[in-house]
């Protein structure tokens, strides 16, 4: 673990060696930044007819958008993660061509659907304490915050702060939240509104490690990089946001992000150095036997379901690609050489153990030649020889949101492959029934889909007729109450599972903005004005100016934000 002592750090800061020791540091990461990018450059680049829609938009904007304006110099990831780009990088032509496939009530609903669904987090699961000093996110009908779905939740919002600045402040009050939510305990997933004694709790809650601010103590790598890129899509708003680098600068942020990193670390090596155990793991708490590879171990997916084989490689993908932004932002915001150093090292070690052990055959009756076999991802591997490949899960991080990761180390042709092979009953958790066909998770009911996995197929696809369909396809997911839901029976889409499922809302939102380029807000806040409309109604009292009794007189959206 790397020494965090406060008055160590202090005293040695004034040391005289610590400058000439920093200015090394810094240079040496320096180097090291530039020749990797030099070798990426010469090594892995595809030809471009390999490259999916979304690769083109980053690619392209990201020459062209500064991310901190004149202030600040660019950072080397580009831009913010889909789910908080907003509008920005839409093809209007592409966009024209997916319209061509619905029909005009089609078109109408996806509107309505998108508008209901963008404001449900910030009226329905936000509580904000005080004016912004911390945030809970609720993921839904389960009143906890999960790191993943709260990060994704509040990212969409990042591009409408100029409609609503009041979303600043509550984003912050949230990006604090979880700070201190990690520092109280790494390796959870999940965390309560309000602490609870564990000795309040029954000997099961505690068993599985519950208690203070602690909901579920699931070791998913993923939660940590969903709050690292959170920070990541913060800084890199369009637009620039006005000292956003002063925000991030404080101990709480860079101690949760030191931290995360010192866990990861940790769990590089989990068979002989890690202290985490989990009852629903085998051999005593440990997990499967698993060997060094590089990577970050895992306990449990992101649906919350344990591993097979401890390397999860759409996580760890999604981590590395969240530690190569913590070098950027620690560049412009802590200038701490220690952290810098650290998480380049990691990002590296988990390349090379994904290119190592990641990329497996193709199981053999798929295989056009046992002399020469096609690759593709595997979605988990021990590091002894195991691999799972014949199964993807629809949570994101997943197989088939590969392009979304921020890893931009992926082979185009190999994840091809691996989509072309989830998408399929190749996949032991893909269905098609009646009404519906996708995929589907252990963690639901046998022949249920997901939309999140409909979004993310629809988000990786460059034919307009599969976005559309995958559209068609969501609007029957609605389940009677106008809403995304966490899967849907393939031949009954009216039974489903989590009525209230803001995670699913938010990227129904994030699909429909970037194949349209068009803003879900003015939708949204039509519907909202109806509302109003509706409940004044039921009181007959005409405005002072004897004119009719008009929405806009009445409360903004602001104030239906939820304070306690």
């Amino acid at each position: 673990m790397l020494p965090r002592n406060g008055a160590t750090v202090r005293r040695w800061q004034h040391h005289p060696l610590a400058l000439y020791l920093s200015l090394a540091v810094n240079a040496y990461v320096l180097i090291y930044v530039m020749f990797h990018q030099r070798t990426v450059e010469k090594t892995s680049t595809a030809p471009a007819d390999h490259l999916l829609i979304t690769d083109y938009k980053r690619a392209q904007l990201a020459a062209s958008q500064p991310l901190f304006g004149n202030a600040w110099p660019s950072l080397t990831g580009g831009l913010p993660e889909v789910w908080a780009l907003g509008t920005l990088g839409a093809n209007e032509s592409f966009a024209s061509d997916v319209e061509a496939n619905l029909s005009p009530a089609e078109r109408e609903e996806l509107q309505a659907l998108c508008g209901r669904c963008l404001h449900q987090t910030i009226t329905k699961s936000v509580e904000v304490r005080g004016i912004g000093e911390s945030v809970f996110v609720a993921t839904g009908d389960i009143p906890d915050e999960w790191l993943r779905d709260g990060s994704v939740q509040l990212s969409v919002y990042l591009p409408r702060l100029a409609e609503h600045p009041v979303l600043r402040p509550i984003i912050e009050g949230a990006i604090r939240t979880q700070a201190y939510y990690i520092l109280s305990d790494p390796w959870a997933n999940s965390y309560r509104k309000d602490w609870v004694r564990p000795d309040s709790l029954g000997k099961f809650e505690r068993q599985i490690g519950r208690g203070g601010w602690i909901a579920t103590r699931n070791f998913e790598v993923d939660s940590g990089a969903y709050w690292l890129n959170l920070l990541w899509n913060y800084a890199s708003t369009e637009g620039s946001l006005w000292a956003a680098a002063s925000f991030l600068n404080s101990s709480l942020v860079h101690d949760a992000a030191a931290l995360l990193v010192d866990t990861w670390r940790l769990e590089q090596r989990h068979e002989e150095a890690s202290p985490y155990r989990y009852a629903e793991l085998p051999r005593e708490g440990k997990g499967a036997l698993s060997n060094y590879t590089g990577m970050i171990w895992s306990g449990f997916r992101p649906s919350d379901d344990p591993n097979t084989y401890g390397f999860n490689i759409p996580v760890n993908m999604y981590a590395a690609g969240s530690l190569e932004r913590l070098v950027e932002l620690n560049k412009l915001v802590w200038r701490d050489p220690m952290l810098g150093i650290a998480a380049a090292k990691l990002a590296e070690d988990i390349r090379q153990g994904i290119e190592k052990f990641g990329v497996v055959p193709l199981p053999a009756e798929k295989s056009g030649s046992s002399s020469s076999p096609s690759t593709i991802y595997a979605y988990e591997v021990d590091g002894l020889g195991k691999a799972l490949a014949s199964f993807d899960d629809p949570n994101i991080p997943s197989l088939l949101s590969v392009p979304l990761l921020g890893y931009r180390h992926y082979d185009p042709e190999v994840y091809g492959r691996t989509r072309q092979r989830i998408l399929s009953p190749a996949n032991s958790h893909y269905y098609a029934g009646k009404e519906l066909r996708g995929c589907g998770s252990p963690h639901t009911p046998h022949r249920y889909v997901w939309s999140l996995a409909h979004c993310v197929q629809g988000l990786t696809s460059e034919e307009p007729g599969e976005r559309a369909d995958l559209f068609r396809q969501l609007l029957k997911m609605q389940g009677g109450n106008g809403l995304m839901h966490e899967s849907n029976d393939v031949d009954h889409p009216g039974q489903l599972t989590r009525p209230l499922f803001q995670w699913a809302n938010t990227m129904l939102v994030v699909y429909y903005e970037q194949t349209f380029g068009r803003s879900c807000s003015p939708y949204a806040e039509a519907l909202r004005l109806q509302g109003v409309a509706q409940r004044e109604a039921r009181e007959n009292l005409l405005p002072r100016n004897g004119g009719p009794d008009l929405p806009a007189y009445y409360d903004r959206l602001e104030q239906s934000i939820p304070h306690v």
